[in-house]
């Protein structure tokens, strides 16, 4: 659409930043942060007590459910093909390699011109960084309202890196949000329906 192509562009090539160019992709590898992010889950079951570790288990669920259940679907189903193998003149960036991933976030940004592929076939809808994160940030908001607004702006970030670096068009993002936040509220309902029914009492969410 063109639309779609126009907005996108202007993300990929104009609005860009050398601090963007690392900031972007950083954010967008989402497996460079595993140890940061299992740090936190620690800490949470350890002083977060019975409603930390209940929220931790509903963002398993939900994005575990979100993540590979509904977008592993969708993406098989819809086969759209990322903007970065479906056309040339975007620029396509990432972090530098390293190992273990986290080592990748000390290293300097690399980027390469887009090529179109002969796939007819790809994996652009739904974002699965976008579904995950809007789970995350529903649920938590869901038990913690202030850390919620916060997640949802970090959600909306990890969004836009993924324009900025070429792997989804920006029609990817709005259904592929409305899904993860749709997931995040019909998993916190269906636990809390199950622990009234085992316990008699309400899940305390705002």
């Amino acid at each position: 659409m063109p639309w779609d192509l126009h907005l996108l562009q202007r993300i990929n090539l104009h609005w860009t930043h050398p601090v963007l160019d690392w900031l972007m992709p950083a954010i967008s590898a989402i497996n460079a942060w595993v140890p940061l992010l299992a740090l936190v889950v620690i800490l949470v079951a350890w002083r977060g007590g019975r409603q930390g570790r209940l929220m931790l288990l509903c963002i398993g669920l939900a994005v575990g459910i979100g993540d590979g259940i509904v977008s592993n679907t969708l993406k098989k189903t819809v086969g759209r093909v990322r903007p970065r193998d479906a056309m040339s003149g975007l620029i396509v960036r990432d972090l530098g390699p390293g190992k273990p991933d986290f080592l990748r976030l000390f290293t300097t940004p690399v980027q390469s011109p887009s090529k179109p592929r002969r796939e007819t076939r790809g994996k652009s809808f739904p974002s699965s960084h976008t579904v995950n994160m809007f789970a995350l940030a529903t649920v938590i908001a869901l038990f913690h309202r202030r850390w919620g607004l916060l997640m949802y702006g970090l959600a909306a970030s990890v969004a836009y890196s993924r324009l900025y670096v070429a792997a989804h068009w920006p029609s990817d993002i709005p259904p592929s949000a409305a899904l993860g936040i749709l997931i995040a509220l019909a998993t916190v309902w269906t636990v809390d329906r199950i622990r009234q029914r085992f316990s008699k009492q309400e899940m305390p969410l705002p």
